[in-house]
């Protein structure tokens, strides 16, 4: 190799090699997710399934609006700037306090716990976001293969808790589940504490902070990545109150199935965010086209995962629940058209927002969910029995929504020759 090929080939090996570390992130998680929901699943029977799947639902919406607002703003501002710094210990003290609260208040509103397990649901939410801080800390840093290890600590952990615990005799109960997932994340947290340098966490004046800054930049972003977690809580909740918990438990079991094409579409979202941010900031913005492309590559490879997840769930289906109860199978066929429609939605969804379009991308996917959830919610008025078709209400719209957000970055679409005026930088482009 000659000298002035040696550096471009390190760029690009530390490339591919964050680009492996994120990937591996991605099921790190998903898979360590998946894990302890099986195990709450064969132990907890139908009715504790529920009320845990319930308890999983919030943790998610507080953690994807908390994490929106927080990670993105360590990502995209200097975080070391005093008055961004201050800013951000603001926003940690108080989504962390906030979500304790919120998640304290929704467990006695719904009855899902005693007053120890509401408790330990509050404490269960200040320590994940104070973790999920951490973990978007190492992301910033790009220190992805740093970040799987913190991850799978917590694993390992909550595993191990849960172990110990129940060789210790102590029955299975959503109360134990989250008392394991508790020890689980203050290991991660103290492993982050020791293994990110000091300078991430000096402290910074708590007195002019940039947080209005920081709110203007944060806000859209963060009710626009709550939308699909807070209408998926609030199906969960509809199907409990008009069903059972023990009707939500079969439908949570067949998401739980299809939970690799849900991950994969995932994942492959939060890669295209940042490739169309990097080429909009390097004045190559990408057309529609290439979205719908990616949803084309998206959809079908999430279809040949929902119908892996449908053809086995006669095998899979006893291994998830232990036998203790069915899985859903109206649901699981639901599930699996709900992942090709968000699959289908996401990449234009990323386009739009790399263009600095939440707004709009928040109203249509906002029209989306509510539309999604009366619909859910006539059903259930009219039939209790109708609870499995809850994934075919939410996902269904998304189809629509792809159509509308298509229809919208298309008449946004740079001018064909951009892309060739661009390959000259020698030549002063004007807009």
């Amino acid at each position: 190799m000659s000298p002035a090929r040696g550096p471009l080939a390190r760029k690009a090996g530390k490339l591919l090699s964050s680009a492996g570390g994120a990937v591996t992130v991605q099921f790190v998680t998903a898979g360590g997710s998946l894990l302890v929901q099986a195990l709450a699943a064969r132990s907890l029977g139908a009715a504790g399934y529920g009320a845990y799947a319930l308890f999983v639902a919030v943790l998610v919406m507080i953690t994807a609006v908390q994490t929106s607002w927080v990670g993105d703003t360590l990502t995209v501002f200097d975080r070391f700037e005093p008055r961004v710094r201050g800013a951000l210990v603001w926003s940690v003290l108080g989504s962390v306090s906030l979500g304790a609260l919120v998640g304290a208040v929704v467990s006695v509103a719904m009855g899902l716990a005693g007053a120890a397990g509401t408790a330990l649901f509050a404490l269960l939410v200040a320590l994940w976001l104070t973790n999920e801080t951490g973990r978007r800390v190492f992301t910033a840093r790009m220190e992805f293969w740093r970040l799987t290890l913190n991850d799978a600590c917590y694993l390992v952990v909550t595993l191990a808790a849960l172990g110990g615990l129940l060789v210790a005799g102590r029955s299975a109960s959503v109360e134990l589940l989250l008392a394991a997932m508790c020890a689980g994340c203050a290991a991660s947290i103290v492993l982050a504490r020791f293994r990110l340098p000091a300078e991430e966490y000096a402290l910074a004046p708590l007195r002019g902070t940039a947080l209005r800054e920081v709110a203007a930049f944060a806000w859209w972003r963060s009710i626009q990545a709550g939308i699909r977690p807070t209408a998926l809580l609030l199906a969960r909740v509809m199907i409990a109150a008009f069903a059972s918990t023990a009707a939500l438990a079969g439908v949570e079991a067949a998401r739980l199935l299809l939970a690799p094409a849900l991950t994969f579409v995932n994942g492959a979202g939060w890669f295209l965010l940042g490739d169309f941010a990097k080429a909009e900031r390097e004045g190559r913005p990408m057309r529609a086209r290439q979205a719908v492309r990616a949803c084309g590559l998206m959809s079908g490879i999430a279809l040949v995962l929902s119908l892996g997840g449908v053809l086995l769930v006669d095998w899979l289906g006893p291994l998830v629940t232990g036998g203790s109860f069915a899985v859903d199978e109206v649901a699981l066929a639901g599930w699996g058209i709900y992942a090709v429609c968000f699959a289908c939605t996401l990449p234009l969804a990323s386009l739009a927002t790399a263009r600095k379009r939440s707004r709009t991308v928040f109203a249509i996917r906002g029209v989306e969910s509510l539309t999604g959830l009366a619909v859910l919610a006539g059903l259930l008025l009219a039939d209790p029995g109708h609870a499995a078709y809850a994934p075919y209400c939410l996902g269904a719209g998304g189809l629509v929504s792809a159509a509308m957000l298509w229809r919208m970055l298309r008449k946004g679409d740079p001018p064909r020759q951009a892309p060739v005026a661009a390959a000259e930088p020698l030549v002063p482009q004007t807009r």
